[in-house]
């Protein structure tokens, strides 16, 4: 089957280059690689273009992006990606093999890359480890045809991968697990960012809410304290570090 990759871009010179090599290197190749870029003003396409199959351009959020490179996609399946991340080798063949077992979907678990050192990325980086295999993880893996079945996603929406979950579930859709994994390359590296993305991200979450209340308080408010137990000097940063991202996400949501 062939698997059809997207990856939105904006402004993505610093990783992209390692995400598509990352791809090309992958086990299983029946794949195109579409990458749909926000109008990027650094040189983000460069060379790249050489690269991947099909380069688009759409906005103004990454969740238009993803709709469009679906919509202009030719492959059984999705594999919706980051410009800013790399995988396991194996990734996708383990991905299409558990499609093949009868799935619909499957679960992203993301690392934070090793190269990432600083103490609020290793802060993150054990945040990152306390998601996998548990509700906090989205599909960003499926079948095209559930995409289609389900109206694609949700382009009022910021969380369209929390979204689209959700909806995969009430749906009665199946969504697997893998043990490969996916590598954030970089990650906020001051509160300040860390508050701004809270902020962002909060200005949307009265819609998201709207539509998944039980369910995304749930996804929004779990913790996992049990990575931190042996470093305990990175769970007093991980308090602090949500300390100031839900406040950024509060006083975004009243904004918003």
């Amino acid at each position: 089957m062939k698997v059809s990759v997207v990856v939105p871009t904006k402004n993505s010179t610093e990783f992209i280059d390692r995400s598509i090599v990352s791809l090309l290197n992958q086990h299983y190749q029946d794949i195109e690689i579409i990458v749909v870029d926000n109008f990027s003003t650094d040189g983000t396409l460069g060379w790249i273009k050489k690269l991947v199959d099909k380069v688009l351009l759409k906005g103004p959020e990454r969740t238009a992006q993803a709709n469009y490179g679906i919509e202009n996609s030719t492959g059984e399946l999705i594999y919706l990606t980051g410009s800013d991340m790399t995988r396991d080798y194996g990734f996708i063949q383990e991905c299409v093999d558990k499609i093949n077992e009868g799935y619909d979907a499957v679960y992203m678990s993301v690392k934070t890359d090793k190269d990432v050192q600083h103490f609020w990325g290793r802060v993150k980086a054990l945040e990152r480890e306390s998601y996998i295999g548990t509700p906090k993880e989205s599909a960003r893996f499926f079948k095209k045809s559930v995409w289609e079945a389900l109206n694609g996603f949700n382009e009022n929406l910021i969380s369209m991968e929390e979204d689209f979950q959700h909806r995969l579930d009430y749906a009665g859709y199946y969504t697997g697990r893998i043990k490969g994994r996916e590598y954030h390359l970089h990650e906020d590296d001051t509160l300040r960012k860390v508050f701004q993305k809270g902020y962002y991200y909060g200005k949307f979450m009265k819609k998201y809410l709207k539509k998944h209340k039980t369910e995304g308080i749930k996804k929004l408010t779990f913790i996992n304290l049990k990575p931190f137990l042996k470093h305990p000097v990175l769970l007093g940063g991980f308090i602090i570090y949500k300390t100031v991202q839900y406040t950024g996400g509060v006083l975004g949501y009243f904004k918003g």
